[in-house]
């Protein structure tokens, strides 16, 4: 599923499964975001999605994970076997090096294939991945090593926020990014959220749910606010 120009949507809702994965496409590079499993394995249905534009899951330079969780970063050691360099926040790195509890496997009842990253992106960092700037932005709470992936396309910024926030139907409502991991904070969680609210955002690509065009940084103001109704509460 095509979302913007050079952007494609190749596991997900519109597959019948639950967690996004994205394609980006440049020049020189074939770029996913997130790539793993959840109900049932998805590689064939991302391998599927990739031949469907154009591409091969061998022809994927990087493979950018926003956090280490089964769903989001399950399928990085096939990746990197075929070719693909991961690119990670350290704690996501680390925590995809050991396959540890917080990738989550235990959601799953799966276990977790350790794989090395190769590339560790900090905190308003930018790289170049053929000629694509991406910056990372640093969002801890919902895990401790979940990172923003910002692309600017058409002068439209892009984020890729894995489970910052699941979106809703018609992008009308969202869920606060799920709870059950072992480094989940919900201090830090409503820390990022205000932090996030200063920045802008055109389009929000969410880890679950529909892409949100054009709302990103209404929805980040409503997944605030929703966090300090909680906190309230």
């Amino acid at each position: 599923m095509q979302i913007l120009p050079g952007v494609y949507l190749i596991n997900g809702f519109p597959y019948g499964l639950h967690q996004n994965g994205y394609l980006v496409q440049t020049p020189d590079a074939a770029i996913v975001i997130d790539s793993g499993d959840m109900e049932k394995p998805s590689f064939s249905v991302v391998e599927s999605a990739c031949q469907r534009w154009g591409f091969s899951p061998s022809r994927v330079s990087h493979l950018l994970l926003t956090h280490a969780h089964f769903d989001h970063a399950s399928h990085a050691a096939r990746f990197r076997a075929l070719g693909a360099s991961i690119v990670a926040s350290q704690d996501t790195a680390e925590a995809i090096a050991a396959g540890d509890e917080r990738c989550i496997g235990y959601a799953m009842s799966s276990t977790f294939e350790p794989c090395q990253a190769d590339i560790i992106l900090r905190d308003g960092e930018t790289i170049d991945l053929g000629g694509l700037a991406v910056r990372g932005l640093a969002a801890p709470g919902h895990t401790n090593g979940l990172i923003i992936y910002e692309i600017v396309v058409n002068d439209e910024r892009i984020w890729f926020v894995g489970d910052l926030v699941e979106v809703g139907p018609e992008c009308a409502t969202l869920t606060l990014g799920w709870p059950g991991s072992p480094d989940h904070d919900p201090e830090t969680y409503l820390e990022t959220l205000r932090k996030l609210t200063r920045m802008p955002c055109d389009t929000l690509l969410p880890g679950h749910g529909p892409p949100a065009l054009g709302l990103g940084k209404q929805l980040i103001e409503k997944a605030y606010t929703t966090a300090m109704v909680a906190r309230s509460s």
